[in-house]
């Protein structure tokens, strides 16, 4: 099929596209809307002069018992109150209490997984030192709150130390948890302080399992403890690498920080030599930091294979050391450490083309089935049989390193800000690394039957009131769609400014949907709250349809309608007399003025035989009548 001539064509639209668009003022709950009467938030997309964020700085002490999965942790966290508020309790996240016997969850967990939640050893809060059953705190599921004895004043800091311990779960993993014999990732495995923001004051939402997080940005400085011959990999940059590695190890992991190709720190044959990868003193410490990250999490196992290497991530030449960390018997992940540094290279050069913002990224080898699971510099992967999902999986959860890590999105409340992002950044890659592959047809395959159904919920609904499908569509395949048929509309340039305008302003903040949609709108030069009103805001479904068709011999008149409301691009396909095939694209932009119906014309050297409205990745619920004949004279 070819594109046809511009000047075979005339196209009139019923509108003229978004830079004519009347402005569509967005619906906007009370509760947000306080956040811009306030001015913490500002219309135009930008941070408030009032605008205040809290931190929670970490210095972490922990052992792993592997054989009794036993985790013994002592903290120590300098908690910053930025808001104008005098705070009269703290509020901690303990999220291993999910896995505590009696818990309310939204996933099943095998009796297997149960155990007695988190216990609190030692609680100190400021000067006062806490005794059981600590009088002052409340427990709500995954949530205990710490009533103060004296507020903690605007501007001020305040310093806790907790001992705590609790079972690495086994049997049901969700996001962490035992991988098989002697592989563990942890995950959620400290006392975490709670967001308190500007929109909701505490963030209470209790961890069941299903929705995601919603962290502040701060430094930890981590020593994990672990028994000598087990190697540990985690958020941050090792600090005492020649302590706990093994020479020829700590040779090869040093040469992969400046390597364009792939090194094996261990392999099978390393293993079967009698090598390891650590030095084992019976018992090693490996001590790890981060800054400004929004959390940290871990991994060890005893018999892995190790691949590292570096990407390349700005035009001046910085390395970003990257590894991958699997199972012998693993198909895929002799692959992972390049795939994933051809993933770095192609978000920090390409899109959204602000380079990688950490030091270095590990992929662990851990989830069973399918699915993976992403953290500060960390990912939790499964293997894969087919290369398509292997650099699909890859490329999506390194993609959340964006979004919502550098951007401290509320995945909570909107998981489309940042689930959509990753389902929908690794397309170009995928197509290009496997020639011939559709990897939308991935978001395509979640989307299409369930669009138009009864539990289909708008966008803008709170993830945490979704389940099952509803959720997924919600947080994935939907707002991916949105976002593909956005940048088919302003054109790669455009939208790639637009993306970078919004990173640029709300990275190591916490931006919500309308931050989102105004500084799109200020990136872009347009005003797009037509698209966001009926893509976010509105129900629909795709469905495009022939309104009314007049063909006369090599002109047609068409009226095009979108009985599903949904802006969808509008891609005609004509058949002409000699049986070749002429394709016209006219992007979502045609819809921008709110009608419900739009007029084409276009005229070509031959006659026409056939008309078809669509193309693979523009889903329609009913075909029916995406399709005209002409009627033979």
């Amino acid at each position: 099929m070819k594109l046809a001539l511009t000047h075979y064509l005339l196209c009139v639209y019923l509108v003229l596209g978004t830079a004519f668009a009347q402005r569509t003022e967005l619906y906007m709950p009370v509760n947000i809307q306080k956040a811009y009467q306030n001015s913490t938030r500002n219309m135009d997309g930008t941070p408030g002069e009032k605008y205040f964020q809290n931190r929670a700085d970490y210095q972490i002490q922990v052992q792993v018992d592997p054989e009794t999965r036993i985790v013994q942790g002592q903290e120590t966290v300098v908690y910053t109150n930025n808001s104008p508020k005098n705070l009269r309790s703290v509020v901690i996240r303990l999220y291993q209490n999910l896995y505590k016997r009696g818990s309310q969850r939204d996933r099943f967990i095998s009796p297997e997984a149960e155990h007695d939640g988190v216990f609190i050893r030692k609680l100190i809060v400021g000067e006062d030192t806490l005794s059981p059953p600590y009088a002052g705190v409340h427990y709500s599921g995954t949530n205990m709150r710490i009533r103060l004895l004296e507020p903690l004043q605007s501007g001020t800091q305040l310093t806790l130390n907790i001992d705590w311990e609790f079972i690495i779960p086994k049997g049901t993993n969700i996001r962490m948890g035992t991988y098989g014999d002697h592989s563990y990732f942890l995950a959620y495995w400290y006392p975490q302080i709670s967001v308190y923001d500007d929109i909701d004051g505490w963030d209470n939402i209790n961890y069941g399992g299903l929705h995601e997080f919603y962290n502040d940005f701060g430094d930890f400085d981590v020593s994990i403890s672990a028994p000598g011959d087990f190697t540990v990999w985690a958020t941050g940059v090792l600090q005492n690498p020649k302590e706990v590695l093994a020479a020829p190890t700590l040779e090869k992991y040093r040469q992969a920080h400046l390597s364009d190709t792939v090194i094996s720190l261990m392999s099978e044959k390393d293993y079967q030599q009698g090598y390891q990868p650590t030095v084992d003193r019976g018992i090693n410490t490996w001590h790890f930091k981060a800054e400004y990250v929004p959390d940290f999490a871990f991994a060890l196992a005893d018999y892995y294979l190790w691949d590292a290497t570096s990407a390349v991530i700005d035009e001046a030449g910085t390395r970003v050391y990257v590894d991958a960390c699997y199972k012998p018997n693993s198909p895929d992940f002799p692959e992972v450490a390049e795939i994933s540094k051809y993933v770095l290279e192609d978000l920090s050069h390409r899109i959204p083309g602000i380079p990688y913002p950490y030091p270095k990224m590990t992929i662990y080898n851990g989830e069973d089935i399918g699915g993976g699971m992403e953290y500060p510099m960390m990912v939790n992967d499964a293997s894969s049989f087919s290369k398509v999902f292997s650099i699909y999986l890859t490329y999506h959860e390194i993609a959340h390193t964006y979004f919502p890590f550098y951007m401290g999105i509320n995945e909570r409340k909107y998981a489309w800000m940042d689930e959509g992002w990753a389902s929908i950044l690794p397309m170009d890659l995928v197509a290009k690394l496997v020639p011939g592959s559709n990897p939308l047809s991935i978001q395509m395959f979640r989307y299409i039957p369930f669009a138009g159904n009864e539990m289909e919920r708008p966008l803008m609904t709170p993830s945490i009131q979704l389940k099952d499908q509803a959720y997924s569509v919600s947080a994935y395949s939907k707002p991916a769609l949105a976002y593909y048929y956005l940048r088919d509309m302003l054109g790669d340039d455009v939208f790639k400014a637009a993306l970078q305008e919004y990173i640029r302003r709300w990275n190591g903040k916490h931006p919500i949907p309308y931050d989102f949609f105004y500084s799109m709108n200020a990136g872009s030069g347009q005003n797009l709250n037509w698209f966001w009103q009926d893509w976010f805001f509105e129900r629909g479904y795709p469905d495009l349809a022939f309104e009314e068709v007049q063909v006369k011999g090599k002109l047609a008149k068409l009226k095009i309608a979108r009985p599903g409301k949904l802006p969808l691009p509008v891609h005609l396909v004509f058949t002409l007399e000699d049986d070749s095939k002429e394709e016209i694209h006219h992007t979502a932009a045609v819809w921008a003025k709110g009608e419900t119906m739009v007029e084409f014309k276009h005229k070509f050297k031959q006659n026409i035989k056939l008309i078809e409205i669509g193309r693979s990745d523009i889903p329609d619920l009913n075909n029916e009548d995406n399709v005209y004949r002409v009627k033979e004279k």
